[in-house]
């Protein structure tokens, strides 16, 4: 720590989902990830792509991606910007869009990353609770001048989408910018993302790495006015986005047949895993995510965390005032569900 700065001492540290090396021994059910691989469609893309080719750097702006999703979604690609995974997006809306020394604003609890991120760029912060249904309270974060805010659409950890009235009310009066992250907006819809129209303070982010089946490759994208995604590839790194990780993403947003299957089968595993925790006594947080928020009515959390993971099953845990009292569980695969709750029935029926 010799040489580092204060502001690198100071910062929280963002600590991602247990990745343990024996990986393979575990059925993983604690970050997110899609339980169903990548469409043959897109695997053979990115294997295409891993050719001579990769002696030269990829296209620095990536137009082919940007301009598919944009024709596809209504915009042009004057609006899109695709960055090496949403997190870069996150950390460039830190480094060039909010001053030091101003604050922002998001909810809590939320993902964490956002504040390791604020801290890491010398931006105050403010945490606003959300309410005692695990809705956002936008009206409190007109309390004050925040330059910034952050919102999920869903969000996670607790799976609940937006009110898009509640968000619309809340941009006539908001004077800040306002980011709204859709990672997991895929899975059940209702986007928000129409709002980049009427709004220029409006920010969306996508990740290829929820719905896509595509985490290992670091892909996402943000849409917005033009002059927003300017500043985007102004401060980008050259060449931010690798030749495999496009292919992929091009092949994905093309392949609509292998995206379509892949929702719904994710989507029946999850009434799936919902109708099984409620027979064992879980209170389950309603989520248009793919991941449950739940608690059981005797059994704690951590000792739930605890017990699977001596059993070779990974779910999250959250330290911290409202998250502790909850696990969250990634929906998976039918037979890794089967094995879940085989293995979670003596744990909260003992």
């Amino acid at each position: 720590m010799k040489y580092w700065n204060k502001r690198l001492k100071n910062m929280s540290e963002y600590i991602p989902g247990e990745q343990p090396e024996n990986l393979e021994t575990y059925i993983k059910l604690n970050t997110n990830e899609n339980p169903f691989p990548p469409s043959k469609v897109v695997l053979e893309a990115i294997r295409e792509a891993c050719n001579e080719s990769l002696r030269r750097y990829p296209n620095p702006t990536n137009i082919a991606v940007r301009e598919l999703f944009a024709r596809e979604n209504g915009f042009g690609a004057e609006n899109v910007f695709l960055g090496n995974g949403s997190d870069e997006i996150f950390n460039l809306i830190f480094r060039g869009f909010a001053d030091p020394g101003s604050t922002a604003v998001f909810s809590y609890p939320s993902y964490s990353l956002y504040y390791t991120f604020s801290e890491a760029n010398g931006i105050k912060y403010d945490k606003v609770d959300l309410d005692e249904n695990l809705d956002l309270r936008l009206d409190e974060f007109l309390k004050k001048d925040y330059s910034l805010a952050i919102i999920s659409n869903p969000n996670n950890p607790t799976g609940k989408g937006c009110d898009r009235r509640q968000v619309v009310e809340f941009l006539k009066k908001f004077k800040g910018l306002l980011v709204i992250d859709e990672a997991y907006v895929d899975f059940y819809g209702e986007t928000l993302i129409d709002l980049v129209k009427e709004y220029d303070n409006v920010i969306i982010t996508r990740s290829f790495s929820k719905s896509y089946s595509l985490a290992g490759l670091r892909v996402g994208l943000a849409v917005a006015h033009e002059d927003i995604i300017k500043g985007f590839l102004k401060l980008k790194d050259s060449y931010n986005v690798d030749r495999l990780a496009e292919a992929g993403a091009l092949a994905a947003l093309r392949d609509k047949k292998g995206f379509t299957y892949n929702i719904g089968m994710l989507r029946s595993n999850k009434e799936y895993l919902e109708e099984r925790l409620e027979d064992l006594g879980f209170t389950i947080v309603p989520s248009k995510a793919n991941f449950l928020l739940v608690r059981h009515g005797t059994v704690s959390p951590k000792t739930i965390y605890e017990e699977l993971k001596e059993r070779k099953i990974l779910v999250r845990y959250f330290s911290g005032p409202v998250q502790s009292e909850y696990i969250r569980i990634t929906v998976g695969t039918m037979m890794e569900i089967k094995t879940l709750m085989k293995e979670l029935t003596p744990i909260v029926s003992a």
